[in-house]
């Protein structure tokens, strides 16, 4: 089996958040204009990275944060009390 090149960590939280959400990625890569394939690649992380003007729109998109989804994709949702 051939190795992938990887030019960052796929999203693999953002991939099961559009899944979830029910959003095709042929949708997203519209809302974001861009085609699916490049967008296919972002995920994947084979292709280039998002911009920080798509980072942006996705997070106003789906009301999420950078720091979960892009960041720091390992952390849980629950975040730590800090009283």
């Amino acid at each position: 089996m051939r190795q992938v090149k990887r030019r960052h960590a796929p999203y693999t939280k953002l991939k099961a958040l559009l899944e979830e959400r029910g959003v095709s990625q042929s949708e997203l890569a519209a809302k974001l204009g861009k085609s699916p394939s490049a967008l296919n690649q972002n995920l994947n992380g084979t292709g280039g990275d998002f911009s920080l003007s798509e980072v942006r729109l996705i997070c106003s998109l789906f009301d999420i944060s950078a720091d979960e989804y892009f960041l720091y994709p390992g952390v849980s949702e629950k975040k730590p009390d800090t009283a």
